[in-house]
């Protein structure tokens, strides 16, 4: 679709890699230098447990070792045959196409009649896979084409990002590191909604940044009272990630992290924060039964797989009661907590499929985007998340490209977001 649309300038570059394959590609090469998430540690919990994903534009598996967790891109170091062709198992990594077997560095000591067949011993080869640098934030696994693997948001400094040193995870997510390791649990999962979104991955995310189409897209829910009123919205920028604190002030934030580090943090509000390239969580509060509140953490991730798909897999995590209960209230909540989820799940998907279908609407006009989009007040963090893109995707389109900008240059959207803040 769109295949001609390659190299087009008359495409602005923020909506280039919207329209075909080839930048596409050039945009997730970049954005695959970037901690991304990828999963979650229980998606992974035996010894040889792995999962299939994609990072950068490329098929990459992220697995258990006796060592530890590793992830590498999905091909085969002899002749770039598919390691796995599931989206999970468990087992050793062994080629299908030949037996070459790897071990937890990723190197190929297992090679059938290896000195026969090539004259060398295997580690005399030297044939490795290509490694995909992990990093944790409690149970949250996140990954970069980088280099070394380390873990709990530690990293490699030997590699750069947009040609600086680059960050460690936990610099990298700034005060929302705490936020994170706090507020999504290590819990069992309560609930999941995955579907493949017929859209560009920046469409799925920018509608959760948009405040504005609640009453034309969600009529019955969100919109049903109107649209929100601007004395109550409160938006935070931290690095390349943002949050949108309904009802708070300046102190909202910092307050908010110093209790999510101090392990404090009361759930009251509804909370969302995305965080670069591909991650939305927010705080959700479903019901108020038998004296208490039920809450929980919704965990989006955007997969992108195509210019014009995307698999969006959003969790939701039960967060555990803050105060002590005896065995009746225990029980009741026990008996309750299934069909609230069950509850949760219909609304939250019902929001999704709604969000989805605009997204996959809007993918059809990207070809006829000519211009940079005029955001309301509502869309600020649209405005943010696109200068974040524009800076990471830098040269991505060619070398005579210039800075993504929406509404006017980066610095007066700057004065004006501040105008308004």
């Amino acid at each position: 679709m769109n295949e001609h649309l390659a190299g087009n300038p008359a495409i602005p570059l923020w909506a280039r890699a919207m329209t075909n394959a080839a930048d596409f590609q050039a945009e997730q090469e970049k954005l695959g230098q970037l901690w991304t998430f990828l999963g979650f540690e229980s998606d992974i919990p035996e010894v040889n447990d792995w999962r299939r994903t994609t990072l950068g534009g490329r098929s990459i598996f992220i697995q258990r070792f006796e060592s530890g967790i590793r992830a590498f891109e999905n091909r085969c170091a002899h002749r770039f045959y598919p390691l796995r062709t599931e989206d999970r198992g468990n087992g050793p990594v062994v080629c299908g196409f030949h037996h070459w077997r790897y071990n937890a560095d990723g190197l190929a000591l297992g090679i059938p009649k290896c000195q026969e067949m090539f004259g060398k011993t295997p580690r005399e080869i030297d044939a490795r896979l290509r490694p995909v640098e992990i990093a944790l934030c409690g149970p949250m696994i996140f990954g970069r084409f980088n280099g070394g693997q380390l873990s709990d948001g530690q990293s490699s400094d030997a590699a750069a990002v947009s040609g600086s040193l680059a960050p460690s995870l936990r610099d990298w997510l700034g005060e929302g590191f705490e936020i994170l390791k706090y507020l999504v649990p290590d819990t069992k999962l309560a609930a999941r909604i995955e579907r493949d979104v017929a859209a560009h991955w920046k469409l799925i995310a920018e509608i959760t940044l948009d405040d504005y189409h609640i009453v034309a897209v969600h009529p019955s829910s969100f919109g049903k009272t109107g649209y929100i009123a601007q004395e109550t919205i409160h938006y935070v920028r931290f690095g390349a990630h943002s949050a949108y604190l309904p009802g708070g002030t300046a102190q909202a934030f910092p307050d908010l992290v110093t209790a999510c580090q101090a392990g404090t943090y009361v759930l009251h509000r509804y909370r969302i924060f995305q965080f670069f390239p591909n991650l939305i969580v927010a705080i959700v509060h479903t019901v108020h039964y038998l004296g208490e509140s039920y809450w929980y953490i919704s965990v989006e991730h955007l997969v992108p797989e195509a210019h014009d798909r995307t698999r969006s897999i959003t969790r939701f995590f039960a967060f555990p009661h803050e105060r002590q209960a005896g065995f009746w209230r225990k029980l009741a909540r026990t008996l309750a907590r299934p069909w609230i989820t069950l509850g949760l799940w219909y609304y939250a998907r019902k929001i999704h499929l709604e969000d989805n279908e605009a997204c996959e609407k809007l993918q059809t006009a990207t070809g006829l985007v000519n211009g940079m989009p005029v955001l309301a007040t509502q869309e600020t963090r649209i405005g943010w998340f696109e200068e974040e893109y524009a800076r990471f995707v830098e040269g991505a389109f060619g070398p005579d490209e210039s800075h993504i900008r929406v509404n006017g240059t980066p610095e007066a959207r700057q004065d004006a977001i501040l105008s308004k803040s």
